[in-house]
């Protein structure tokens, strides 16, 4: 439990680090970069998670059974993670790798130019595509090892420690940054997570829970049992193991899922459930990186203060809205849950971009940052209810996947599209229209049915 936890802690500090510190640092403005170029890096730092489906099948087919199953894929992720955000350290302008967008350029020159990578993030990119792999791999590892039993309070605890993380590569990371400088921060998160990296490297990973009580697989044998030193003292007499019976066959073609899944979403409440993945989470992936160049350039904050608040105390009240959000949908339902919560967030935004003097409230945009950060945790664990109940059992982890995946790609759709909104918009007109569309966002969501499904395909068992 307790490298799966910190491994957990580890997926939230790149994070955190990226999507705070990093970006907010980019923002200063002795760095000179603005939302046009910060947007596509925030864009290319969630990219991979909206396609983390794709690690899955690779891990299982080819591992290193010596080693352990998932182990071996941990640490190549994590350390090829490090190398990736440590070859930061080798160049002195940083800044100076993010594309310039000139309005003077050509206007494919300026598509291209936001679409993308530049040098800096392309570096973003890699490091988080091999942060999306080890996710993948702890995932596999806690579904090999817990017992039932262990499921609900390992997940409280795996969920709780990536927000535990994400406070320490914003909040923490953030006031290294500003306390010594960039390099610093780099180096910090390195070595946070080399340490974390030793957990894995020292610790072997035990066989599945479904493994023969008191005995351990022979790795070189896979047909032979050996004692485990660790079991508890035998009171009867030893038996021979049974003869190993061969692996059941796959039961279903990749055809057949397939064939399974468009009929999963050929119904009106799973295909709606798409558009609302798609869309729920633009909103806050452009005011996130509209907010980190405007505070800093035009609200005067500092960089401690930005990364204080929305690195520190926003992400741990989204952890609080995390946990009451889950009970408030048992209590309450999913949908309503989903519908207030969205209109008081698009409502929220209207207001501020109705009434420009308090964003000069430094009071106010703390309130801001903390209360959206609160509604969007309630929100989301609520969608994650609506979207198991709308997933059909036969396919439901290949289903349930791809409304994550769509939410993590609607954060990367509002992140690069922040690029180009912010070369013809206002920062009160980007909040209108983000609240506004989060308030639209409800009427979708009224038109599903969470019974729809396993009323009209069963359980598909």
């Amino acid at each position: 439990m307790l490298t799966l936890c910190a491994l957990y802690v580890a997926q939230g500090i790149p994070w955190g680090f990226i999507t705070v510190t990093f970006a907010a640092w980019l923002a200063q403005p002795e760095n000179g970069l603005k939302t046009e170029q910060i947007g596509p890096i925030l864009g290319v730092a969630t990219l991979p998670w909206s396609f983390k489906f794709v690690w899955g099948p690779l891990m299982d087919r080819f591992t290193i059974p010596s080693l352990g199953r998932r182990r071996p894929w941990i640490i190549l992720a994590q350390s090829m993670a490090i190398l990736a955000l440590g070859s930061m350290l080798f160049f002195d302008d940083l800044p100076s790798m993010a594309w310039k967008i000139d309005q003077q350029d050509h206007w494919l020159l300026q598509i291209m130019y936001s679409v993308v990578p530049s040098p800096l993030a392309a570096m973003i990119l890699v490091a988080n595509i091999f942060v999306s792999v080890q996710d993948v791999a702890v995932d596999a590892l806690a579904v090999d090892l817990l017992e039932e039993e262990e499921r609900g309070a390992a997940n409280g605890l795996m969920y709780g420690s990536s927000y535990l993380g994400t406070a320490i590569g914003g909040a923490g990371l953030g006031m290294l940054v500003a306390s010594y400088d960039i390099r610093a921060g780099i180096a910090g998160q390195v070595l946070l997570l080399f340490l974390i990296m030793l957990l894995p490297i020292f610790i072997r990973e035990r066989r599945s829970s479904a493994s023969a009580p008191g005995a351990v697989r022979n790795p070189k044998n896979t047909g032979s049992v050996s004692k485990n030193p660790y079991a508890a003292p035998e009171t009867e007499p030893h038996t021979p193991a049974p003869l190993p019976q061969p692996e059941p066959e796959i039961a279903t073609s990749f055809g057949a899922v397939f064939k399974d899944l468009w009929t999963a979403f050929s119904l009106p409440s799973a295909f709606i459930g798409i558009l609302v993945a798609l869309g729920v989470k633009v909103g806050i992936g452009v005011l996130t990186a509209v907010f980190v160049t405007y505070l800093q350039n035009d609200g005067g904050w500092t960089m401690r203060e930005y990364t204080t608040v929305t690195g520190g105390y926003a992400v741990l009240l989204g952890l609080c809205g995390a946990a009451m959000g889950g009970f408030a949908a048992d209590r309450f339902g999913a949908k309503p849950l989903i519908v207030g919560t969205s209109v008081l967030l698009g409502s929220l935004w209207i207001g501020f971009g109705v009434f420009p003097a308090a964003l000069n409230s430094h009071a106010m945009v703390t309130g801001l940052l903390l209360l959206q950060e609160l509604l969007l945790a309630v929100m989301s664990v609520a969608l994650f209810s609506l979207f198991m109940s709308i997933s059909w059992p036969k396919v439901g982890a290949t289903q349930f996947t791809t409304y994550m995946a769509m939410m993590n790609f609607s954060t990367t759709i509002g992140s690069y599209a922040a690029g180009r909104i912010s070369q013809s918009a206002t920062i009160f007109q980007i909040l209108m229209l983000a609240g506004l569309l989060q308030a639209v966002l409800v009427i979708p969501v009224l038109f599903i049915d969470p019974k729809q499904t396993r009323r009209i395909l069963g359980t598909g068992g």
